[in-house]
This record gives structure tokens, sequence and C-alpha cells, in this order.
């Protein structure tokens, strides 16, 4: 048997029944259209390299990171593989065999050095006494407006959010298998972040605080929810649930609650809910197949488009920037625009 990240994972490899309805709405799959290209074939890639069948290599390396981990495999599979486990692990083995990507191994060099996934070392938190911890994550860091605008969504709420000084939570490291650098990054995490619970504004970091660290942490839609007053703004959107969200979170009625209080209708698209179609921009893709991201998310902008709706809203930033992107590459090639914002432009026209 082979040494690695995947030994503990050989009971979780013969779980999967090798049914492929895994097949059914993956987008990677949907794309590219070979077994390899979907869980199942990601499972037996990954069994093949713990028993020393296969060879790490290029070929297989390609293969397991051209995933965006959003999860739909986990909700449809009748025996409950942990695949992004698997996923994860297969190439955390890869990594140790030198087969990491040179943008990863930027992405991940740049938190160590910087704290951040941008190397941005002149990034700066909006430090702020409070009373209930906010974790901003890299993405809302490097957009400083919109951190500001959930800061005072939240205080005209009665919430009083208190900002420090962060650095990432680490879930790039873990995610694209650099795992013996996530594990030291743990410490300094914690170092910056001490506390049991947050609130967090990003989809994928509150899952992460959740999963990698054990914290009780709430997205700052649900807290948002509990207290939004009524409005009448009078839109008609559709609205895209982020895999973090609807399948890692299960969070799929508050941002539907806020927009409904705010007078805002809602026609869902084809793929919504906990069924919801990726985005594309998850799993560290857009770095390693950025044209394959592009191509998940222009059939994602397509569903949205069919829904007759001038404006596609969704609650995660990666989502806003891959689907923006679509949204103009589309309306540019086929003539068929709508238009993409984050859920906090809709709320902050309702509080102000």
């Amino acid at each position: 048997m082979g040494a690695g990240h995947l030994t503990r994972l050989e009971g979780e490899m013969n779980t999967c029944i090798r049914c492929a309805y895994c097949f059914e709405k993956c987008p990677v799959f949907n794309e590219r259209g070979w077994d390899s290209d979907g869980a199942r074939g990601k499972v037996i890639l990954s069994y093949g390299l713990l028993t020393g069948q296969l060879k790490p290599s290029k070929y297989v390396a390609d293969k397991m990171f051209r995933c965006t981990c959003c999860r739909d495999c986990i909700e449809r599979c009748p025996s409950n593989v942990n695949v992004i486990d698997i996923v994860s692990s297969a190439r955390a083995d890869l990594v140790a065999s030198g087969f990491a990507g040179e943008t990863h191994k930027q992405v991940v060099e740049n938190i160590k050095k910087t704290g951040n996934i941008y190397g941005d070392a002149e990034v700066v938190s909006p430090l702020k006494e409070g009373e209930t911890p906010l974790f901003l994550g890299c993405q809302y860091l490097s957009r400083p407006n919109k951190t500001k605008k959930y800061i005072a969504i939240l205080e005209k709420l009665g919430i009083h959010p208190e900002v420090q000084k962060e650095v990432c939570c680490g879930f790039p490291m873990e995610i694209l298998g650099f795992k013996a650098e996530f594990e030291s990054h743990k410490e300094k995490f914690s170092q910056f972040f001490p506390h049991k619970g947050a609130i967090a504004l990003c989809p994928t970091c509150t899952v992460f605080l959740k999963e990698g660290y054990g914290l009780d942490a709430k997205h700052v839609l649900q807290v948002i929810s509990e207290k939004i007053p009524e409005a009448k703004l009078g839109l008609k959107v559709t609205y895209h649930d982020p895999c973090d969200f609807s399948r890692g979170l299960k969070i799929i009625d508050e941002p539907r609650k806020i927009l409904k209080k705010l007078g805002v209708e809602i026609v869902e698209m084809k793929d919504s809910k906990v069924q919801s179609a990726c985005c594309g921009g998850g799993g560290g893709i857009l770095m390693s197949d950025p044209s394959l991201s592009d191509r998940i998310a222009k059939n994602r902008i397509r569903q949205a488009i069919e829904t007759g709706a001038d404006t596609l809203i969704t609650s995660c930033p990666t989502c806003e920037q891959v689907l923006k992107k679509a949204a103009t590459d589309v309306g540019g090639s086929e003539g068929k625009n709508i238009a993409v914002r984050n859920i906090e432009d809709i709320i902050w026209m309702g509080v102000k």
C-alpha cells in the first residue's frame, strides 16, 4: 500500500458503489465528459494512487485539480462518500510528489508572507471595537468598500462588530493539498483570531471556520435575516445559491427571506437551492483551468437569463467575480444581458 494522506481514507473510497449518480450535475464532468472528470473517476484514481497501481503524474494531477469542490456529488451520493476529503487528500499526496501547480504554490506563498491570498502586504483591516467578532476573509479585505457596507448594515441593525487584524483562514492551503503548510498556519490563525465564535462575511470562510477550526461561526446573512426591516424596492431578480451556502452551510431560506422582506421578487433558476449549479469558481479551478471555469460560469449565466430577470444576485464574492465576467462574455458574444450584484448592495438599498 502507498503511504500518505490517502491512507486513512481507504475505507471511504471502498464505500463508493460506482453508481455514477455523482455525474448528473457535476459541472466538470458535464463540460468534459470523461469518467475521470467526475467524482467516481476521481475516487478510483485516488484508490490507484493509494495502492500504488497508479504513479503520481501530471495526468492524474490535472484530473484532481480540475474540480470545483462544489459538493453536488456528496449531495447525490447514496453512500455519503466524502469526495471533497478524498480529492483534497489526493491533491496533498500529489503535491508531496512534486505535482503542485505554480499558481497554487504562489497563493500558498502569498498567505505565508502576507497573510492573504493576493500577496498584498499593504492590505489593512478596518479595525473596530465592538461586541461581536467579525471575520472578513481575504476576499472582503481586498474589497474595502464592500466590507464597510456590511459593517454599516450591521450597525444600522443594532449589531456592533469587532474587527481585528486578521490573516487568511487557510482554506486555500487545505483544499489545494498543502496540508503541512496549513497545519503550521493554523497556529498563526489562532493567534490572530482567538475567538470561539464569530460572524463571517464569506460563505467559504464560514464553512471552514466551522469545519477546519470547530468555531461557532455564523454567516452575516443569518444574522441580518433575523433583523432586516421591510422595504419596497420593487426589484425582480434571480438568486444564485453559492455551493458553500446551499450545500456546505445548508443556508437556503435566509437570503430569500431577506430579499422578499425588502420587496424583491425572486424568479428561481432551473437549478436552485440545494441543487444549485456551481458558478465554476471554487476548488482552485480559477487558477488550474480558467477556461473551464469560464465555461461553467457561462452555463450558469445562461440559466439566469432564461428566468427573464434583469439582475442576478449572489451572496459570495467569488461567485460574483466569475459570474460578472461570464455575464460580460455572454452579453458580448450572444447579445443577451444580465447584471450581476452581491446581495449586500440590495440590503444597503433597503436599510440606508
